[in-house]
Parts: structure tokens; C-alpha cells; sequence
């Protein structure tokens, strides 16, 4: 039986891993965004409780020496700190403890009440680091950002001014930051695995449901019984509950078939009857009352075309009833040509009035079951002649092909549309309705019966005129089979 492959508009699984995956993602975006801006805040109030408390060691250690001859001494000559110039910059770098890699960075200045230096360090040069101005504040100094912290020593008249360059505060934060994304960059791939292995066994449930009702056949409708999650529950039950109403649905359709076929077999064979003996009652009727009795023949061969209509329409249906009850198929290795020969010989009747081109080797066999096989081949052969003008050529062969036996049914008839074509093998479905003498269940009949059997019917237009069907049936069928 055909299945038919609907593109998949999205997968939940892989839209769930994607929607944890851009929550993770904004989640660390955020969380490091407000940890940096409190990070940077910590390390404000850190250097500048390390700029106030060196003011007050310099206070304590320095200014408290001071004497006034001193401080104009000292206004006169200035001492300076060396700090000794060195390649350090980060804090990757190594350094020991002579060589502190931020001791260029860092600055302190004395200086009296005039401004003058009284004591600095050299590592911001002899230019004044404050505005002499008590407090915190940021100043650019020769292109480079200092942040300065100035105090005012009221009883030695004398400022003291500790310092350091904006990229010391800059430098960590970074260093902190990039440890802060070093850890998720690690981390958010093996949970992403893990969400995979995860939701791989979540949906295993899911599979397991696709997997059991791909691997029914067409005619099981018996209830699911699986055991699902909670989740999954109300769908077993949503699908048992579609599956009954279709088996009750079918087995109501059945039923209405085969009572309505055997209810119009019994009258038809009935009309049939009187209207075989009233045929020869008219016939041993003088001939001298032939013309009046001209219009009687009319009636009874309308009679007589009706009846066989309606006889066809109830084998067809009783037929439709069978298959459509079958559950079991005696499958035997069949030549295909034995197959093609019983089929034409039920319809000696109507096949001497074409040419027929027939190739299909004796050593093609096929596992089939040979009743319902021909069954199927025997309707196929008279759609050909019915659709087919007289004397015209009618083509049978038969081909192993990529492990299917390939049957073809080849007229020169009037062929079908696309439409048609795409149509033809519903039930009840007639190409002409006016002219078309079926009851359009032949084909549909023919579908159910080689689906059955794991195979499959195509029909296209065999140009210029014509129709090619075509019967691909695998060599060993996966198909029901008697017990």
C-alpha cells in the first residue's frame, strides 16, 4: 500500500534543543553583563580604598616627619622614586618581587600648599596628578587616564596624591570577564549533548508508536496497546478511538455491500428469467406480426442490457465484499504467463476481436496468490478490450526488474487525462459516465488486491493513443499470508 511522505514542518526535538540553547545563550549574556557592571563597580571601590589607605600610610610614615625646614627644603630639591622600567603589562605575565608587572602603573605624589613636589615617583613624571581638589577624580595626563585620590594634610600643609592608570581597573575586569565566558564556551556544548542523549530517550516513546503503526498492514485496525508516557496517552487513545470508528465505518460499508448484492441477485436472476422466456415466446410469434412486435424487441434488449449491467455491478460488489474481508492470502510461486493464459481464457468471448502481442517468458515466476492474482489480470485484460477500438493491438509482457516482476497491460484505446488518471482508482469512479458501462469498482478492486500482496499499480498515458498499466509486484511479497 502506498504511504504517502508529508514534509515535516518542524521537528520538536530540535526545536526544543534550539530554544534551550538561545535560553542558555541570553541567560549567560545576561548574567554577564550584570556580573561585569558589579564586578567593575567592586573593583572601583577596591583600588579606591587602596589609593585612601597608601594616602594615609604616606601620611603616617612620610608627612608626620615632616618639619617646615624640611618641606622647603625638599620644595628645592625634590626626592624621587625610581620605578624600575620593565616589559610586564598583564597579569599572564610573570613577575617576581622586585619586579612588580604594576609598579610603572602606579604613582604617588607630595607635594606643599604652592604645588611644588616635595616626594613622587617617576612613573608619572614631574607633572602635578592632581587639581588640587580633595577626593576621587579622573584625570588624562600626557594621553594617559589617571584615576587620582588627593588629600589635604591641614597641619603640614601638604597634599598627598596617590594614583593609578585607567587600564590597571580595565585590565582585570577583562581578565575577570574572559574567565566568566571561558566556563559556559566549555560547559554549553557538553550540555548540549547531553540534551540530545536526553531528549533521544525522551521521544523514544514516539518512535516506538511510528514504528508499530508503520508495521501494520493496511487491514489491521485492532486498539494500540503501548506503554506511553502520560503525555502520550490521550494520543493512543485519540488514535484507538480514530481506528474503531474506521473499522466500524468499513465493517457498515461492507455489510451494505454484500446485503445489497445478495439482495439484487435473487430479483435480476428473476427479470432475467421472464425476460428469457418472453424473448421466445415473441420469437415463435408469427412473422406476420413482426413489425408490431419491432418495438417489444427494442424494450427487451434494453431489458436484457440493463440486467447484465446490473448482474455485473452485483459480482463486482460481492467481489469488493470478499477482498475486502480477506485476511489471509495463499501465496504460491506462480508462472506469469500461466497467469496472463487462465485470464484470457475466462474472456474467449471478447478477445478474438483484437490482435494481441504477448511476451513474457516462461521462467518469470512470482509468489502470488494465482486466484486473486488473475482475478486482478483478468480485469486489466478486459478494460483493455472494452476501451480499445476493434482490431486494434493489445501488449502483455512481463520483466524482472531491480528484484519486482514488472507486468504491463498496453492498449490503443482512447487512453486517459491526468485527471483521470489520478481518479481512476477510486471506488465508483467511472471515466465516461454516460457511456462507460462499469461500475467503476474494477480497478479499485484490482489496488486492494495487489497492495495486498505488497505491490503496487501505475497507470500513464501511452502516447500517441492508448493507456500502459503497469503491475510491479515484489518477488516475495511482504504481504498477509494463511497461517
Amino acid at each position: 500500500m502506498l504511504r504517502q511522505k508529508l514534509r515535516p514542518i518542524y521537528s520538536l526535538r530540535m526545536l526544543m534543543s534550539v530554544l534551550i540553547t538561545i535560553a542558555m545563550i541570553i541567560t549567560v549574556v545576561i548574567t554577564n553583563a550584570l556580573s561585569r557592571e558589579d564586578a567593575r563597580e567592586q573593583i572601583e571601590e577596591l583600588f579606591d580604598a587602596q589609593m585612601l589607605q597608601t594616602a594615609k600610610v604616606l601620611e603616617l610614615f612620610y608627612v608626620n616627619q615632616f618639619t617646615q625646614s624640611k618641606v622647603e627644603q625638599l620644595a628645592l630639591q625634590p626626592i624621587k622614586l625610581h620605578v624600575q622600567t620593565t616589559d610586564i603589562e598583564t597579569f599572564a605575565e610573570k613577575s617576581t618581587a622586585m619586579n612588580l608587572m604594576y609598579e610603572h602603573k602606579l604613582s604617588f605624589q607630595l607635594l606643599n600648599a604652592m604645588g611644588d613636589l616635595l616626594v613622587y615617583s617617576d612613573s608619572s613624571g614631574e607633572k602635578p596628578l592632581t587639581s588640587f581638589t580633595q577626593g576621587y577624580e579622573l584625570r588624562n595626563i600626557d594621553d594617559v587616564s589617571w584615576h587620582v585620590f588627593s588629600y589635604y594634610s591641614q597641619a603640614h600643609e601638604v597634599w598627598i596624591v596617590t594614583a593609578q592608570t585607567e587600564d590597571v581597573r580595565k585590565e582585570l575586569l577583562e581578565q575577570m570577564m574572559s574567565n566568566a565566558w571561558a566556563v559556559p564556551l566549555i560547559v554549553t556544548p557538553i550540555v548540549l549533548l547531553i540534551l540530545l542523549l536526553i531528549t533521544y530517550y525522551l521521544f523514544k516513546p514516539v518512535k516506538a508508536l511510528e514504528t508499530r503503526l508503520l508495521s501494520r498492514s493496511p487491514q489491521d485496525l485492532s486498539s494500540l496497546h503501548l506503554e506511553l508516557p502520560s503525555e502520550l496517552v490521550p494520543v493512543q487513545h485519540a488514535i484507538n478511538d480514530y481506528l474503531s470508528r474506521i473499522s466500524q465505518a468499513m465493517q457498515r460499508e461492507r455489510r451494505f455491500s454484500a446485503d445489497a448484492a445478495h439482495e439484487l441477485k435473487t430479483p435480476l436472476a428473476i427479470v432475467k428469467l421472464h425476460h428469457d422466456g418472453l424473448q421466445e415466446v415473441l420469437n415463435e410469434v408469427s412473422e406476420s406480426l413482426a413489425p408490431q412486435l419491432h418495438d417489444a424487441h427494442i424494450h427487451l434488449n434494453a431489458i436484457e442490457q440493463g440486467v447484465e449491467r446490473m448482474s455485473h455491478m452485483v459480482e463486482q460488489l460481492l467481489l469488493l465484499s470478499r477482498v475486502d474481508a480477506l485476511n489471509a492470502l495463499n501465496l504460491a510461486p506462480t508462472r506469469v504467463s500461466e497467469l496472463i493464459e487462465n485470464s484470457i481464457n475466462q474472456l474467449i468471448t471478447i478477445i478474438t476481436d483484437y490482435e494481441w502481442q504477448i511476451d513474457i517468458a516462461d521462467d518469470v515466476k512470482v509468489n502470488v496468490d494465482p486466484f486473486y492474482m488473475v482475478l486482478v489480470c483478468k480485469n486489466l485484460i478486459e478494460n483493455a478490450c472494452k476501451y480499445s477500438p476493434k482490431e486494434s493491438i493489445i501488449c502483455i509482457d512481463a520483466a524482472e526488474v531491480n528484484g519486482q516482476i514488472v507486468l504491463r497491460f498496453v492498449d490503443n484505446g482512447k487512453g486517459m487525462t491526468d485527471i483521470q488518471i489520478a481518479r481512476a482508482k477510486e471506488r465508483f469512479y467511472r471515466v465516461d459516465e454516460n457511456e462507460s458501462q462499469g461500475a467503476g469498482l474494477g480497478l479499485s478492486i484490482c489496488q486492494h488486491i495487489v497492495g495486498l500482496h505488497g505491490g503496487e499499480i501505475h497507470l500513464k498515458p501511452n502516447l500517441p493513443n492508448g493507456l500502459s498499466v503497469t503491475v510491479s509486484l515484489p518477488i516475495t511479497p511482504k504481504a498477509i499470508s494463511s497461517e
